[in-house]
């Protein structure tokens, strides 16, 4: 498939004939989904073209708006994200990985304060040109929404953004969750998530005679050495191989995961070392290894 961008437009030309090609274009058709350009459809040289216009004039490129809008704006720009992935695959035939998620292909209708973008009707996984999946441009372009947002919601987009990726999220939990971060009524709930009880994360480590608890509050909690930054402090006389700022904790969708920050004698889950930055879950009774020191995970209800 070749793309090419040009302003106010981006067309795609189909190399080759995708069996599902005709049901996929009448699906969108029938679904006349807001969040999608006009589309029309051509033949060039005997092959599929199909040539998305962004000519209203209440669409303006969305990297030209994103650093105009307030908080609210930009959360809201990334709830329609998230809605328009279910919007999709709510027909039972097109997946949300056929949506075109470019950041510098976007446009932002002003009218409706949503993402304009082609949807195509396509059945197999979509491939960028510079070799991104569907997922990294999608996790790319939440993030560079995210980036006009103060620090620590952008920190907190950008986690969702990945734990959608790593499949350890469902967009209905991550719509829900961008809801609240904005202060915003999401139109999609889980049944009974009202009143579902909080889940409180504890760790205990007992060794050489000595005993450090900490219970974990709050959406980060940050574990290391340096007592100027760190919420669970591993002081010198526990142990000299903890790093400064050694890893992180985090509360998403009433659910705990832990991320090392880079250390140097890295953090383990149940004996398993994990990579710089990926998001693992912790569960109770799991055996969190931070360097030398190894906690005893427990979850419990509030």
């Amino acid at each position: 498939m070749l793309v090419k961008a040009k302003e106010k437009q981006i067309s795609f030309l189909f190399q080759e004939q995708d069996p599902f090609f005709e049901i996929g274009f009448r699906v969108l058709e029938q679904e006349q989904i807001p969040q999608m350009l006009p589309c029309q459809r051509r033949q060039q040289n005997g092959r599929e073209k199909l040539v998305f216009k962004a000519e209203r004039q209440d669409l303006a490129p969305l990297a030209d708006i994103v650093p105009e809008l307030g908080e609210e704006a930009l959360v809201s720009l990334l709830c329609g994200m998230i809605a328009l992935n279910m919007e999709v695959e709510k027909n039972g035939f097109l997946k949300k990985e056929c949506i075109w998620y470019r950041y510098d292909d976007l446009y932002y209708d002003r009218a409706g304060g949503c993402v304009m973008t082609a949807i195509l009707p396509v059945t197999g996984d979509l491939r960028y040109a510079d070799g991104m999946s569907w997922y990294d441009c999608f996790e790319k372009t939440m993030t560079r929404i995210a980036a006009c947002l103060p620090y620590t919601k952008m920190l907190y987009v950008r986690k969702l953004a990945q734990m959608l990726r790593m499949g350890k999220l469902a967009q209905e939990d991550a719509l829900e969750e961008l809801s609240r971060l904005g202060g915003i009524a999401a139109e999609t709930r889980k049944c009974g998530s009202e009143s579902r009880r909080d889940k409180v994360l504890g760790l205990l480590y007992r060794g050489k005679g000595r005993e450090l608890v900490f219970h974990v509050e709050g959406d980060d909690f940050l574990i290391g050495r340096d007592d100027g930054s760190a919420d669970g402090v591993i002081t010198l006389e526990f142990s000299r191989a903890v790093s400064r700022r050694h890893c992180l904790i985090t509360r998403m969708n009433n659910k705990y995961f832990v991320q090392d920050l880079k250390s140097v004698n890295h953090t383990l889950v149940n004996g398993i070392m994990i990579p710089p930055y990926e998001l693992t879950e912790l569960e109770n009774n799991d055996i969190l290894s931070v360097a030398d020191i190894e906690f005893r995970v427990t979850v419990s209800e509030r």
